[in-house]
């Protein structure tokens, strides 16, 4: 029998029906995301479960399965992964990087990753950058994988710069934009003067800065870099 122990909460959405915590799953370090409420718990933990699964048959960056189950003890469905021991959350590494062409080449490295989702069909509806973690050697994860969808074959175009605008919007400045499309067209399926539409990419990026500020000023947050 798999022995649970959660140690640390990590995350937490607004109502705390989806909780991360930092625990051990059979004494190995994981990250456990518990799914609260019976019925809602259950469809959203599903649904984690069957997208995971999705997520790594096509090669997704993301890093493997320990557990899924019920956890008696927190009354919850588990979701739990293998804890990246040294990642940290892409918006803390470019916050804290003092050099900009480090921070530049973070943002390529980015965009690399982000051309090599969309030709495996993965899509990361949310794009802020703390669904992203970095490591020490310089690779990326993804997490928070109950939101991303995984579709059959490449990413469909609309899709991709959608999806890669809502990442951009994130971004302070357009010079951190281009780089980060700059090195997404260098990998990606599409070529830039081909079937690329850039003013269709700089119009999402518009709209989704436009969309992030009006969430924040709902809820009285501050602007943020890298947010």
């Amino acid at each position: 029998m798999t022995t649970v122990k959660l140690e640390e909460e990590l995350h937490s959405n607004t109502r705390r029906t989806r909780i991360t915590y930092r625990g051990l799953v059979d004494g190995r370090a994981a990250a456990v995301k518990c799914y609260r409420k019976p019925l809602f718990g259950l469809i959203h933990w599903i649904r984690a479960l069957r997208r995971g699964k999705k997520i790594r048959r096509v090669g997704g960056p993301v890093p493997p399965i320990v557990f899924a189950g019920w956890i008696a003890s927190e009354k919850c469905f588990g979701y739990g992964t293998a804890f990246l021991e040294g990642h940290r959350p892409l918006r803390v590494v470019l916050m804290e990087e003092l050099s900009r062409s480090r921070q530049m080449e973070i943002l390529r490295l980015l965009g690399r990753t982000m051309a090599d989702a969309h030709k495996r069909g993965i899509e990361q509806p949310d794009g802020n950058l703390t669904n992203f973690l970095m490591g020490a050697g310089d690779e990326l994860s993804m997490v928070d994988e109950d939101d991303i969808r995984v579709h059959a074959g490449m990413l469909p175009l609309g899709v991709a710069i959608s999806n890669l605008a809502n990442v951009a919007a994130r971004l302070p400045d357009e010079g951190m934009v281009e780089t980060l499309l700059s090195a997404y067209l260098e990998s990606a399926f599409v070529g830039k003067d081909s079937e690329w539409d850039s003013g269709a990419f700089w119009a999402s990026v518009t709209g989704w800065r436009a969309m992030l500020d009006a969430k924040r000023a709902s809820r009285n947050i501050a602007p943020r870099q890298f947010d």
